[in-house]
């Protein structure tokens, strides 16, 4: 398990500013993952854990958009992120995976463009 971590931190301490938020999408949509099968297991707490740990990446990632110079985008962004918040706490309050699914997707596809982007520049 320290190797495991010890890898993890090396990987982020060396990651660009693209690469980390591209890791964040990674993080928040595997949690989802993960607390949906904690759903199917019965195990609410560590699902809430899970949800909670996706809610902070989501958080990061919106704390991270320019607002100033996205313009649109980041807007847009902005509201999308609000949009998987609210699914998700209204996913963990009534244990819903289908809300956890929608988020998962959006993630997904905002997640991809990002890394099509990062891809592009490099």
């Amino acid at each position: 398990m320290q190797a495991v971590q010890a890898y993890l931190n090396t990987k982020v301490s060396t990651a660009s500013q693209k690469d980390l938020v591209v890791l964040i999408f990674e993080s928040a949509i595997r949690y989802l993952k993960q607390a949906k099968e904690k759903i199917k297991e019965k195990d609410y707490a560590q699902k809430g854990i899970l949800i909670s740990k996706a809610l902070d990446c989501i958080a990061e990632l919106d704390a991270s958009l320019n607002m100033e110079k996205g313009g649109d985008i980041a807007k847009n962004l902005h509201a999308l992120y609000f949009y998987c918040q609210t699914r998700l706490l209204q996913a963990n309050m009534n244990l819903d995976p289908k809300k956890i699914d929608e988020v998962i997707s959006i993630l997904q596809q905002i997640g991809t463009a990002f890394a099509e982007i990062k891809n592009s520049s490099a």
